[in-house]
């Protein structure tokens, strides 16, 4: 009976493959390493919400889920798609001319694209009040984001809270404006 040696295999000393016979090719043995992975790798984490644009690209203009076709693969068990009498017809698709849509939304039910407020954003940081200008124009940049991707529901919120911020700072602008040069005149004539 073969005796096997502490910590090996039972090949050869310390695990090692027995030695060739005489007649018998030589044995390559190639080893590869990763350099990049010197020790664990990274834990998981989320993609990063800056680049997801790279991972998910934007719907085209015009798209929509009724635009899909519709592939019907009938599996074991399954009847046949149509069902006899029925006739195979293309289902029906709005047609893309290619162009981009504008002044209507994704879906062509006449509803206007929400505004960015952008200009108006910028002019009142400038001229009207800092604060709540910079913030119009936070909202306004998420509305132009929201619009690139398609998502019509959060551009229409951000629209919406970038037009109050727009209009606040404006007449918080006014305000300020018309009380200081009151008070100017006050301290000047009396």
């Amino acid at each position: 009976m073969d005796r096997e040696e502490p910590g090996g295999t039972g090949c050869g000393p310390q695990g090692d493959p027995p030695p060739p016979a005489h007649g018998d090719p030589p044995v390559v043995v190639a080893a590869v390493t990763n350099a990049a992975f010197e020790e664990d790798p990274p834990p998981y984490s989320p993609p990063d919400p800056k680049n997801v644009h790279l991972l998910y690209p934007p719907f085209p203009a015009g798209f929509s889920l009724q635009q899909m076709p519709i592939v019907y693969q009938p599996g074991p068990g399954h009847g046949v798609f149509p069902p006899p009498g029925i006739p195979a017809v293309p289902l029906p698709c709005a047609a893309n001319d290619g162009q981009p849509s504008t002044g209507t939304s994704a879906a062509g039910h006449g509803q206007r694209l929400p505004k960015d407020y952008m200009v108006e954003s910028v002019l009142v940081t400038i001229f009207c009040c800092l604060l709540t200008g910079v913030i119009a124009l936070v909202y306004a940049h998420e509305t132009r984001a929201a619009l690139g991707r398609g998502d019509m529901a959060q551009a229409n919120v951000a629209s919406k809270k970038a037009q109050s911020l727009v209009l606040f700072s404006l007449l918080f602008g006014l305000f300020a404006s018309t009380t200081w040069v009151i008070y100017v005149l006050v301290v000047l004539y009396l």
